[in-house]
């Protein structure tokens, strides 16, 4: 009979040293700067989103007559100060003025 529980002893405790480097690598690549990949991956798609909230809140303050809102309230978008009458939202309100509101 060969005594074969010193060879499994040593292939567990090799696979459970790979497995370990392997965790150990993938927590390294996280936090040394993969997340920013995943984040500027997602970024277009939520700037997208928030940039057509705000374009939808200043048409509703267009058909409301909503002077204060269109005119004075300033969002952000990436550190960014917009206004509604900002042209990158494209939001065309022809009817209002906002001379002396704010």
């Amino acid at each position: 009979m060969k005594n074969k529980h010193g060879f499994e002893l040593a292939m567990s405790t090799l696979i459970v040293i790979i497995l370990g480097v392997v965790v150990l690598i993938g927590l390294i690549l996280a936090f040394n700067g993969s997340i920013k990949v995943f984040k500027s991956s997602t970024k277009p798609f939520y700037d997208t989103t928030q940039s057509s909230s705000i374009k939808q809140a200043c048409s509703l303050a267009c058909e409301n007559t909503d002077k204060l809102t269109f005119c004075c309230r300033k969002y952000k978008i990436d550190e960014l100060e917009i206004g509604c009458s900002d042209s990158r939202l494209d939001v065309d309100c022809p009817s209002m003025t906002c001379d002396g509101v704010c």
